[in-house]
């Protein structure tokens, strides 16, 4: 019995093994699967997008030879001189130094204008062209219609111009009354359109299988010696590729490599996981016991770190939001020492100072205070806060029995913290200097508060109340009280003007200012 029991034993002992090793083959046989796929995609939408922006240049380029081939059809019926077109074309090579040469070339191949960008100085010269293969095809075509070169190097007297210019010609048949007179086209200099992706993996090979943008260390203009159709022992490619064909018959081809060693790293650490997993089980068969207990703990950490991934997702807004409770917190503890220090002090002067100071880091906490509560943790609605501003400062300097009314204008206006702070300080000024001087004696009041957008990111404010008003010995721009030259200070800091209002009853100031750009 003893006997059978072992030989049952082993034989379910050597089946089970072999499961979990065949399993843990399968598995790493997947995940490379796995991340050649995810590579592969990488990387054709890498083509991709290349192949859209080739297809944007051309297009763009076709739509600047028909703005010109429109100037000089409008010159040729106006029987303008042709140093008219002449100054258009080497004005258009001004504004954009992408296109190194313009010409208007004549029915006999003669160039009648040629215009020339080269180290930002315009030039003029005129040669016969009528033997060029981009003159002839051009000939050849219907009204509307273009001819588009391959993309060479440009070749200046029968020699290749050095330092070398990758050149793609862009040439369309000019009428005058349905009569055909000529061509026009421009020459663009493609190396810096090539440059742009220099920080990308990705190699451009014309029609003739010329490399004239390399990421594989290949020899630009000179044929490419890469095997596109090269695979590895498991059949993947070692490069991706992508035809681009322009206008039917301009052929490009655009490829770019996985990143190998990114999988070898994958694939290594992934194995030496997979193969210490199937050891453990191994080991576990005959430890019963054990296997359970390292399961479990190889379960807890897999689901620890399923759920580090997941809190990761939000790990920043509720940085935020913490940061944002803590500034909060702290300025009410600010705000409480101010309070407590004040109790010591008897002259009335020095501790309504200490107050006021704690009207404005209260009118700080409340913008953090917001922050953490709202789900945007960038901006906050604007007429919420000043709202929530004015009830505060009222209650605290007038209590409830003195009937104070806020009006508010300020609709769907979200400001970021950069604005909202210094904004808020200047409107907590004005809030105060309304309660402690303009309704000093009076019972009953209104305090009014509008925003206006302007032209972003400009805004308008209108603030004031219906209080006694300003003394005439007072002068507003030049004074030694603090809170008018905070309102001055913070006015400066948010790039706007402030004016005071004289044509309304009270005290009433209106404020332009901007929207500061977020530093971080």
């Amino acid at each position: 019995m003893g006997k059978k029991l072992i030989s049952i034993s082993s034989v379910l002992f050597l089946i089970t093994c072999v499961i979990i090793w065949n399993l843990s083959v399968q598995r790493i046989k997947l995940f490379h699967k796995n991340i050649t796929l995810v590579e592969e995609i990488k990387a054709k939408n890498k083509l991709k997008d290349a192949e859209s922006r080739l297809f944007e240049l051309y297009s763009i380029s076709k739509k600047n030879v028909i703005f010109l081939r429109d100037l000089i059809e409008t010159d040729l019926k106006a029987n303008a001189p042709l140093e008219v077109p002449q100054k258009k074309l080497s004005q258009f090579l001004k504004i954009d130094p992408n296109y190194f040469q313009a010409r208007f070339i004549d029915l006999e191949g003669m160039e009648v204008i040629r215009v020339e960008h080269k180290d930002s100085v315009m030039a003029s010269t005129s040669q016969f062209k009528g033997k060029r293969d981009y003159f002839k095809k051009t000939m050849e075509l219907n009204k509307g219609e273009f001819y588009i070169s391959n993309m060479d190097l440009n070749i200046e007297n029968g020699k290749v111009e050095v330092p070398h210019r990758p050149t793609v010609r862009f040439f369309t048949p000019i009428y005058t009354n349905n009569v055909l007179s000529g061509i026009v086209g421009l020459n663009l200099n493609a190396k810096n359109w090539l440059d742009t992706f220099n920080d990308q993996e990705i190699t451009f090979l014309n029609s003739k299988n010329e490399v004239f943008h390399s990421a594989d260390d290949e020899k630009l203009y000179a044929q490419s010696t890469i095997d596109l159709d090269k695979k590895d022992r498991h059949g993947n490619a070692f490069y991706y590729q992508r035809k681009v064909s322009l206008e039917g018959n301009q052929t490009w081809t655009l490829y770019t490599k996985p990143d190998i060693l990114s999988i070898q790293n994958q694939m290594a650490e992934y194995k030496k996981s997979t193969y210490i997993t199937a050891a453990i089980l191994t080991i576990g068969i005959v430890l019963f016991l054990c296997i359970i207990y390292m399961l479990y703990k190889k379960n807890s950490y897999i689901d620890t770190l399923n759920q580090t991934i997941k809190n990761r997702l939000s790990e920043r807004d509720t940085l935020l939001k913490e940061i944002h409770h803590r500034v909060k917190n702290n300025l009410q503890v600010i705000t409480s020492l101010l309070s407590l220090q004040s109790s010591f002090i008897k002259d009335d002067k020095i501790k309504g100072l200490f107050r006021y100071s704690q009207y404005r880091i209260n009118s700080m906490a409340i913008i953090h205070e917001m922050l953490y509560r709202s789900k945007d943790l960038s901006r906050i609605n604007y007429g919420d806060y000043v709202h929530q501003l004015a009830s505060k400062l009222i209650a605290s300097m007038r209590g409830s029995e003195k009937k104070i009314d806020i009006k508010i204008e300020a609709e769907e206006l979200h400001l970021n913290l950069d604005t909202s702070v210094p904004l808020g300080l200047m409107i907590n000024e004005i809030i105060t200097n309304s309660l402690k001087y303009g309704f000093k004696n009076k019972d009953e009041g209104l305090i009014s508060i509008k925003f206006e957008k302007l032209k972003y990111p400009n805004f308008l404010l209108h603030i004031g109340d219906n209080g006694t008003g300003f003394s005439d010995e007072i002068d507003f721009r030049n004074t030694k009280s603090l809170g008018l030259k905070l309102i001055h200070m913070l006015t400066l800091q948010l790039k706007g003007t402030v004016e005071k209002d004289n044509t309304e009853s009270g005290t009433h100031y209106i404020i332009t200012f901007q929207e500061i750009e977020q530093i971080s």
